[in-house]
């Protein structure tokens, strides 16, 4: 039966199998490419609060509208996201609150009132076939034509916004004091790169779903900075295992029914992080043991009792 439906997978027999194996690999990508920065500049977790953010902002669209309309679902989503993301930026630069505890207080905050109103939702009689909870862990299989596509220049365009910003995002994220001193605006810089996390979670969420969406942020960067000491480097990597870990997330999800896309995504860059941390060339356990020897000897403590 696995090797029948394996078959089908990659003869595509069915359309929605490649929109549902396009729309993995690109949110894999797309979440790659921006995490890198947010995990070198140490928002890992931002991407998390954002994400669990989007929640009451689906749900508030849905009892704005009436129905499940997608347009509708994701600009709430935007919306929602959005202001979670700022509020973190906001709250993280005063003197009374670190980021990280601004973190925590978006996430729980914004995911407590999407929870309460899903549950007002499901209590109504239009909301007991909404089918909202896809967005908490994703569908990739429910994609459509028209959402796909949609996803496809969105994806573009942030990728290409994020080339053309390269060069300042890399100086910001290592040197931020430096940054400001040869003009560039870090303020404005670091509003656009929350706008940025804002929209890929949104693409991301039919996918991947709201809690896990975070996942894909933080492990494919992760992992690149094993593979690469070079900011070019790890994002080549990170959008290398990002798209990796959407083609087989898909294809796992559809060979063995019942596993969701996002869970299987997750579980495959967790697979490729673990590689990187065993064998990778910078900082890797395996490489860190054949080193150690050498460095015993250029310090003189080789061959000592």
């Amino acid at each position: 039966m696995y090797i029948e439906r394996a078959g089908e997978f990659f003869y595509f027999q069915y359309d929605f199998v490649a929109y549902a194996l396009g729309a993995s690999v690109l949110v894999g990508v797309v979440c790659g490419l921006v995490g890198t920065f947010l995990v070198l500049r140490g928002f890992s977790l931002l991407g998390d609060a954002t994400g669990h953010a989007t929640l009451p902002g689906v749900a508030g669209a849905f009892l704005i509208t009436g129905y499940q309309h997608p347009a509708a679902l994701l600009v709430g989503a935007l919306v929602s996201g959005a202001a979670g993301a700022l509020t973190v930026g906001i709250f993280s630069r005063g003197p009374r609150v670190r980021p990280d505890a601004a973190i925590g207080i978006v996430l729980s905050v914004f995911f407590g009132v999407g929870i309460v109103l899903l549950a007002a939702i499901q209590d109504m009689e239009s909301g007991r076939q909404a089918g909202l909870d896809q967005f908490l862990f994703g569908n990739a299989a429910a994609i459509t034509p028209d959402q796909f596509w949609g996803l496809v220049a969105v994806g573009v365009l942030l990728c290409a916004a994020i080339a053309v910003f390269y060069r300042p995002l890399a100086m910001m994220t290592f040197d931020e004091g430096y940054a400001k001193s040869i003009g560039i605006n870090t303020t404005a810089l670091e509003i656009g790169l929350l706008a940025a996390l804002s929209v890929a979670v949104v693409i991301s969420i039919q996918a991947v779903g709201v809690i896990l969406v975070a996942a894909m942020l933080i492990i494919p960067p992760s992992a690149g900075r094993f593979l690469s000491g070079k900011l070019l480097g790890v994002v080549i990597w990170s959008v290398t295992i990002g798209g990796l870990s959407g083609a087989l997330g898909a294809f796992v999800s559809y060979v063995f029914e019942g596993v969701a896309t996002g869970p299987a995504m997750v579980l495959v860059a967790t697979f490729f992080f673990g590689l990187a941390l065993f064998f990778g060339p910078h900082g890797g356990v395996a490489w860190q043991w054949i080193r150690r020897p050498d460095r015993a000897r250029n310090s003189g403590g080789g061959g000592r009792p």
